[in-house]
Parts: C-alpha cells; structure tokens; sequence
C-alpha cells in the first residue's frame, strides 16, 4: 500500500508541475499580441512637401518606396531620406494604387480610365489592366497568389456587379465573382474589396443591401455572406488577428461573427506586423492596439488629414507612417516608439528557467513514508 501511495504521489505532483508551466507558457503567449501592439508617442520626424494634391498612398517595405497617387502624375518617395526622388505618368489622374511587394509591381488606376502596371525597379510602365477605378478600395493585391482583385459595378439593369480577378503576371483575366441578385437590383451599388494573404480570403462589400461576402481565394466561390450591424463600402483586413474591418464593426475573418462595435476614428491603414490600426479623426492620428482596439497614442497634425479614404501608409519594416494632408499638399511623416525586445525576452528567460528548476525539484523531492 505504501509503495502505491508513493507512485499516485509521485504521479500527480508531475502532472502538477506540468499543468503549471503549460498553463504559465499559454498565457504568455496569450500576452504577446498585448505586448507587440504597444507603442510609445507618435513623433513627428520628416514633413514632405509636394507641388500636387495627393489623393492616395502605398508602400513597398520591400523597396523602401512610397507611392503617391495625385491630381497629376505619381509621386514615388525615397523612405532612407523621406524626399521625392521622381515623377512619372505625368497628366494621369491617379486616384489609386496597390502594390506586390513580392513581384515589385505597382498598380496606379487613372480615375475611370484603366490601371497601368508599373515596374518598382525601373519605374517603367509594363502594361494595362482594361478596368476602370474611381476610389482606393476597389482595387486589392495577393502578394502570395500574385492574383489582383478588382470591382467592376455595372450601370446596366440586368447585368451582374462583380469582382474581376486578374494574373499578376500576364495582366489578363482569371476569371470573376458575380454578386448574387446584383443583376435584378434597380440601381448603381458600390463595391469594396480587401484580401487576408495569410488566409487566402478575399473579403467583397456590395452597397445594394450593405453586406459583406467572404471569398475563397482558391476556388473564388463565395462562402459566406453577413450584413454587419454597421456598414460603409471600405473593407479593411488585419492579417496578424485575422480581423475585418466594415463601418463600425470588426468581425471574425474566419466566422464573420461580430467582435466588437466601438473603436476611435476612421480606420485607414493596419500594421500588421507589430498589431496597430492606424486611424484619423478631424487632426488627429490615433494609433490602436489590433486585438483590443483601445487607444494606444496619438498624435495631433493639420485637419487635412482626415478628408482622405486613403489616408495613410505604414512601412512595416521601419514603423514609419505616412499620412497624407490634403489642405497643405504635404505628407507628415511619424513613427512610434516601440519597446524594445531584449528586457521582454530576459524576462521570459528568467521565467522560463524558474519553472524548469521548479519542475526538477518536484520531481526529485524525497517522499518520507
């Protein structure tokens, strides 16, 4: 009986010890989204000033460029020295950009026109997509599938709304994605269009009964379609929670369930890589944690900055963000202050070895009958 005692003992104070360092490791790694979205003040570094209105922005962190869509050409910008280093498509009214970071291809819509697609090496024009573009949003990029998404809204009774999918590579048609009951609706509807290149999910907003449709990036079937308690025709994704951003609402990407309701400002850009939103409200520049959504910092600029859907750009190699101003044609430059890792780590060490040592002392502590 003794010998039996001594074994359940033995038993259940590993399995103790077990339990206690999982669950302390689980809730560290609970912790690290808290920890990676927590910036210090927004600084204010550089302010580039332009000769042209800005009307949008985007940026290969691979290339250290930033785009800059105007009333007359694009505006490509040097993020080493934050100066504009040239100006190509002169007399093109470019009022909207995406960019593969992967192919180092450019995308600039010409208001109503068509998307030329820009080489970032050579900043020469490569070819044409045949689609035209009014706003930011309507144009999306899968860096992973090199595959490019793009509205196409129809003025004609009886014909579908749609989501036009084109090769990155060839620039031609894929294929495309009706809108269900699009072709029977008595209107001219909107779309939007983001896409999770973690997930392969591309996300559609259709302004005829304000939903949202979700897309398998594989197959280009829908999988699913909600109408979120708020609405606008602007979809944004957070790769790094997997979160979608429509209105007011943040929603599941993978459920579409809603999140959460409240948060500070208009959203206009996500760094996904240390877990910020990035939003404007009248003058100023909120910075949000992504899991959370609560205000971490902010920063007060020119009022213009609100005025733009597509407002700014973040850099997620350097953590700076570029915001356009419209009423001054200028971009403000700002960057956060991060923590830095190497206190954050030694604290996990230490924890770590702490309960190791805990561990190995339970397991040899001597069990007197």
């Amino acid at each position: 009986m003794v010998k039996t005692y001594k074994l359940v003992f033995r038993s259940n104070m590993k399995k103790t010890a077990l339990l206690t360092f999982a669950l302390t490791l689980l809730t560290l790694s609970m912790l690290v989204p808290f920890v990676i979205a927590s910036v210090g003040p927004l600084q204010l570094v550089a302010t580039i000033t332009l000769d042209k209105e800005p009307k949008c922005i985007a940026v290969n962190e691979e290339t250290n460029r930033v785009y800059i869509g105007a009333e007359d050409g694009l505006l490509i910008i040097d993020c080493e020295t934050d100066t504009v280093v040239t100006e190509i498509l002169p007399g093109t009214n470019v009022v909207a950009l995406a960019v593969n970071p992967q192919t180092n291809r450019i995308y600039a819509a010409e208001y109503g026109e068509k998307i030329v697609v820009i080489d970032g090496t050579t900043n020469q024009q490569l070819g044409e997509i045949a689609e035209r573009i009014y706003y930011q949003y309507e144009i999306a990029v899968n860096p992973v599938t090199n595959l490019i998404y793009i509205e196409d809204h129809t003025g004609t009774m009886g014909n579908y709304d749609r989501v036009v999918v084109y090769s990155g590579e060839t620039n031609t048609l894929v294929t495309y994605v009706n809108i269900p009951g699009s072709n029977e609706h008595a209107y001219i509807e909107d779309l939007g269009v983001a896409v999770n290149p973690e997930t392969n999910r591309i996300y559609v907003t259709w302004s005829g009964n304000d939903t949202l449709r979700m897309i398998n990036g594989d197959t280009h079937e829908i999988m699913k379609t909600v109408s979120p308690s708020s609405f606008s025709r602007r979809v944004t994704v957070n790769p790094f929670t997997n979160y979608v951003y429509v209105g007011d609402v943040v929603l599941d990407g993978e459920t579409l369930e809603e999140v959460t309701v409240t948060y500070e400002g208009d959203l206009k850009a996500v760094d996904p890589v240390n877990n910020i939103l990035y939003t404007t409200g009248y003058n100023k520049l909120y910075a949000l944690n992504g899991t959370i959504h609560g205000i971490v910092t902010s920063l007060e600029l020119d009022e213009g900055v609100s005025l733009s859907p597509d407002a700014v750009a973040v850099n997620c190699e350097t953590g700076k963000v570029y915001v356009i101003d419209n009423y001054e044609k200028q971009i403000p430059v700002v960057i956060p202050e991060f923590p830095t890792w190497t206190s954050m780590l030694l604290v996990l060490f230490v924890l770590a070895v702490a309960l190791l040592i805990y561990r190995r002392r339970l397991f040899r502590t001597p069990i007197h009958q």
